[in-house]
């Protein structure tokens, strides 16, 4: 059979032709096929990366949580260690004040006994007329037992009508009669209120340590100078318009000379041996009633002065 060579080429060349489609189509194959990897893994990125990110935002939230509720425990501890400080000091202030009752009524007892004996020794010097030695025997019995430091103990007491303002400079007055410091105190005005701004025993707390740093102050400066007149403490309750006021001053050695704002720093003290926690604890408790409480305190003329200022709030008044 004869096949003529232009006929062979044809069939050649069209075999060629497709070889060549299918090649083209092949690399298009590989091309999309490429492509669609590329875009898958992009994708893939994509994903992880969002993933990462929600996973690092939940980690932020997680560790944000976790801070919170460590700084509310600690607020928490906080609150609650200042309270069990707060009940503790008023359970000592109470205790003092029991304290100084049962003293008190010692005292009272021992004189009840002492008067009976008293009256019957003036019955039987009476019953045999003696009557210069029922009066001298009187006499040295009341020199004895009443004097004038005695019957001002408590001047001015009698116009607190609040029992934890009364309480409170009742002990410390005691406290400073006791240990001999010569003192004054005043209040010339009737107290049956004081502002609701202010929680009445952080006032307290504040009176009751600036008298104990009064009192430990007298105490050194009496050791120091052995002279008791070297010391002498005065203070005064005092109300105006609703607004309460508390001053005390004691002397202090004459060398002592300081700024207000070295007074303030925590931890120190006029006093040699004293760490000045209680007029850091006066500051804390300041910070608590910015709008409502004004301290002063500082040395001058030998002296160191303190004022307490509690002003009412608008709406709450005075309880």
């Amino acid at each position: 059979m004869y096949v003529s060579i232009e006929l062979v080429n044809y069939y050649l060349s069209s075999d060629r032709r497709a070889v060549e489609v299918i090649q083209i189509s092949l690399g298009l194959l590989v091309l999309q096929t490429f492509f669609a990897i590329l875009v898958y893994a992009g994708m893939v990125n994509i994903q992880k990366d969002l993933l990462t990110r929600q996973e690092q935002e939940q980690q932020k939230l997680q560790l944000k949580l976790t801070e919170t509720k460590r700084e509310n425990t600690e607020i928490r501890n906080r609150e609650l260690a200042l309270k069990e400080q707060q009940l503790q000091i008023e359970n000592a202030q109470l205790k003092e004040y029991s304290n100084y009752l049962d003293k008190n009524e010692d005292e009272l007892r021992h004189f009840k006994h002492d008067y009976e004996n008293l009256l019957n020794s003036l019955k039987i010097s009476a019953e045999k007329g003696d009557s210069e030695s029922v009066v001298k025997q009187l006499a040295e019995y009341t020199d004895s037992q009443i004097d004038e430091k005695a019957l001002r103990k408590y001047k001015g007491v009698n116009h607190i009508h609040v029992e934890e303002l009364k309480s409170i400079v009742i002990t410390k007055l005691a406290k400073l009669y006791n240990e001999e410091i010569p003192y004054s105190f005043g209040c010339d005005v009737e107290i049956y209120n004081i502002p609701k701004s202010v929680n009445i025993f952080d006032i307290v707390r504040i009176i009751g340590i600036t008298f104990d740093n009064a009192i430990e102050e007298s105490q050194s400066l009496i050791k120091q100078t052995g002279n008791t007149d070297s010391a002498k403490v005065d203070a005064m309750y005092y109300q105006e318009d609703g607004n309460f006021e508390f001053r005390i001053r004691n002397r202090i050695a004459a060398d002592t000379s300081l700024a207000f704002d070295i007074l303030s720093k925590d931890g120190y003290s006029t006093k040699k041996h004293h760490t000045g926690i209680g007029l850091d604890n006066v500051k804390q408790i300041e910070l608590k009633y910015e709008e409502y409480m004004l301290v002063n305190y500082g040395i001058e003329n030998g002296w160191f002065n303190f004022e307490l200022e509690i002003m009412p709030d608008n709406e709450g008044g005075i309880e």
